[in-house]
This record gives C-alpha cells, structure tokens and sequence, in this order.
C-alpha cells in the first residue's frame, strides 16, 4: 500500500487550512497493518496446517525461507526491519539481510525460550480459518506477535517518512 494521491491532497489541504493531517496517515497505518496481520494470520494458519511434522522451528522454516519471502518480508518474519539492518551493517545487500534475519532469529527464539522455562505461563493463540483453528503455543505466540509489532513499526515509519516527504514535495 502507498500513500495515494487522494491522502496526499488531504494531507495538504489540511496543511494550507492549518488542521491536523496526522488522521490521515494514521488511518493509513491501521489499515496497512490491520491488512497485514490478517494476511498474516492466515499464512500462518495455512503454513501450520500444511507442516505434518510440526517441530519447534516450523516457523523458521516457514517464514524464513529466502526461496518464498523478498528479503525486507524475511527480515520482518525475523523480528526486524530492514532499515534496521541497513543501519546496522551499512548495507542493504540481499545476503546480509538474510544472513542478518537469520542470526536476529536465532537470537529471538533463545530469548523466548529462556524466557518461558523460566516462567510458569502458558499462552495458546488460536487462530481459525475456514472452519479449521491452530494452536501456538507460548514460544510461537511470542514470535507471531513480536513479528506483529515489527511490522506495524515499519508501516509507521514508512507512512510517516513518506507523508511528510511527499507534502513538502508538493
């Protein structure tokens, strides 16, 4: 999703009245990331589904797999963003963005596993689709949802970036 020409004349009209145009970029995050988590969800009802032999990796194998995602989609199944990454190894080069995905992965997936032997907790996301749910357990809920977060925060930045650049462009 782009920021369309329809928002961009809002945005400056709403400039030149001397309103808030912040509504309009706002909507456009919701919907980019509502649009997103849905799409999302499926992919991983459907890739969860699909995996007979489910182990804890599935989805590192799933959603990590440079064969089926572009690198930026990688990076942010991985818990980062690609922008990140590029400040981070001052490049955007594809190998560094998956080499980079995958060792962030790694890092993540310990974390929450240290994190929830430690804890008592146990959290089941349940996804339904079609007539058909899976379950994740606590570890695959921390990633999907960590995956969640990434990406809204790469929507808003982007959104943002590109708001304010296009009205003083115009």
């Amino acid at each position: 999703m782009t920021v369309t020409g329809a928002v961009i004349k809002n945005i400056i009209r709403k400039l030149f009245a001397g309103e808030d145009y912040r509504t309009e970029v706002l909507a456009l995050i919701n919907a980019g990331f509502l649009q997103y988590a849905v799409d999302f969800f499926k992919r991983v009802a459907c890739a969860k589904l699909d995996n007979k032999s489910v182990t804890v990796d599935w989805y590192k194998k799933e959603f990590l797999n440079s064969d089926s995602f572009r690198p930026e989609e990688i990076a942010i199944h991985s818990g980062l963003n690609k922008k990140t990454i590029t400040n981070a190894y001052n490049s955007a080069k594809k190998q560094i963005v998956l080499d980079a995905s995958l060792e962030h992965y790694d890092t993540l997936y310990n974390a929450i596993n240290s994190l929830t032997e430690q804890d008592e907790l146990d959290v089941t996301l349940t996804i339904k689709f079609r007539d058909v749910s899976v379950d994740l357990n606590i570890n695959e809920s921390l990633i999907v949802i960590n995956t969640l977060a990434v990406k809204r925060s790469a929507l808003r930045g982007a959104f943002w970036s590109t708001s304010g650049n296009r009205s003083k462009n115009r």
